[in-house]
């Protein structure tokens, strides 16, 4: 059963929804999502609820949905497993528990859906959460969608979707208790990954490593699919691990997180297979640290966050001119977007109920297609209870340094020769989880070592031992 501050909490997220919303009459349905069977097997994807009905159900069960009648107020429709599914499947949590963990009065069956639409005929009706509740109507207990002759309105939809978006942004106490206890997971596992990496292990090995230490530690799944990259493979930003072996003087670079109770943690290391970071790798880990600690440092409500992402550009442009990488004048690489050939991505994101939780832009705003800012996936200003990450990078990705067209563009802009001399580095990410709060931001996954000294001192034990 759910404490009863956690699911008051939750019970005031839909008050503040309901309240924004703003409606007279209609209805407005979020549905979970379904389970996504595997075609030609009796197996299904990994399941997750949509952000948008675990923040305002509080569970995230599949195929249930939320609905809000501007009249009657708040239901959830569950499903009940008939009996011969319970043979496959269990009984599942009842209607009862699952109000006890809302703090929903109304608590029914999903196949009491189509009759509760059906006595609505004719009012308007809005649809967030997962759109599949239209194409899939039967496996929510609905007859036929068609048939209830709803107009459904996609601006009044995107309406009231942008504010739950502008809701989940600043996390309550109840998610920020979750956030930490991913956080603490998260630790568990990269800690297992700085003393137990090797030369000659997979870089599948220490994928598993490091997840069974999330698992250990209370995580009910990882988060998004962990990066392990090895060598020239930390390159690839979102790299799924292989049998490939680390080698002898390359860096590993691990991009993981724990999930708790639907809460993300997401946390990037990088640290070499010896006991040390060596010449060119030794300056880029203390230039992309740098950047990063100053970026937390910056994270303090009414910044915007794409001036933290385009200072933190100019800083990677001034620190690869000194290192001979780049030519020119810091300020008019970024202008020219030259440092995006190493900086491709954007600083970080909001996170959440989902890795890349609710970001976006302000309203009013458009997206940039310019490369310094395509990747950029929160364009607004922070406020006391963000939490976002902060990851900035350097990387040498083939995809984009052997390109004959950027090679042109920025024929005087770069030292070509010196890239092609580094093309099988790999890349450097460092990445925190960082609350902002009134005062200097909180990092939630400060525990885990990212100081030169630090994590030299940790490779240094774990190769001795």
């Amino acid at each position: 059963m759910q404490d009863r501050d956690t699911t008051a909490l939750v019970t005031e997220r839909r008050e503040r929804a309901a309240a924004r919303w703003d409606l007279d009459r209609g209805v407005v349905l979020v549905p979970a999502g379904l389970m996504l069977p595997i075609a030609g097997t009796d197996q299904f994807h990994e399941y997750h609820a949509h952000p948008e009905h675990r923040y305002l159900a509080g569970v995230g069960q599949p195929g249930g949905v939320l609905a809000f009648d501007a009249g009657e107020g708040w239901t959830l429709f569950v499903p009940q497993p008939e009996a011969a599914e319970r043979v496959w499947t269990g009984n599942g949590p009842s209607l009862a528990a699952v109000g006890d963990v809302s703090g929903l009065a109304r608590v029914q069956a999903a196949s009491e859906l189509g009759g509760w639409l059906e006595r609505r005929r004719g009012e308007p009706v809005a649809v967030i959460g997962n759109d599949d509740l239209t194409l899939r109507a039967g496996e929510y207990g609905v007859e036929s969608w068609t048939s209830l002759e709803f107009a459904t309105d996609e601006d009044e939809n995107e309406r009231l979707r942008t504010v739950v978006a502008e809701l989940r942004r600043a996390k309550d106490a109840n998610e920020l208790a979750l956030m930490r206890e991913a956080a603490a997971a998260t630790h568990r596992g990269h800690m297992a990954g700085l003393g137990k990496a090797r030369a000659g292990m997979s870089e599948r090995a220490l994928q598993i490593e490091i997840e069974v230490e999330f698992f250990g530690a209370g995580a009910e799944r990882t988060a998004y699919g962990s990066i392990v990259g090895g060598g020239p493979n930390a390159a690839t930003l979102h790299f799924a691990p292989t049998a490939r072996e680390f080698g002898e003087g390359e860096l590993i670079l691990v991009d993981a997180g724990a999930e708790v109770g639907g809460y993300a943690s997401d946390v990037t290391r990088t640290y070499p297979v010896g006991a040390r970071f060596e010449g060119v790798q030794r300056d880029l880990y203390e230039l992309v640290l740098g950047v990063q600690e100053r970026g937390i440092a910056g994270a303090r409500p009414g910044i915007e966050y794409k001036e933290l992402h385009l200072a933190a550009s100019v800083e990677i442009a001034r620190g690869l001119i000194d290192l001979g990488l780049l030519r020119g004048n810091a300020e008019g690489l970024v202008e020219r977007d030259a440092q995006a050939l190493f900086f491709p991505h954007g600083l970080g994101h909001m996170l959440g109920l989902a890795t890349h939780d609710a970001g976006g832009c302000l309203e009013g705003r458009a997206p940039s297609d310019r490369p310094t800012l395509r990747y950029l996936r929160a364009d607004l200003p922070l406020q006391p209870g963000y939490v976002v990450t902060i990851e900035p990078g350097i990387y040498f990705i083939r995809a984009l340094l052997e390109d004959a067209d950027l090679r042109e563009r920025y024929r005087n802009d770069v030292d070509w020769g010196r890239v092609d001399e580094l093309l099988d580095f790999g890349g450097i990410r460092i990445e925190d989880d960082v609350l902002v709060t009134e005062d200097e931001a909180e990092v939630l996954s400060a525990a885990t070592p990212k100081s030169l000294e630090g994590i030299e001192a940790l490779r240094a034990e774990a190769l001795e031992a």
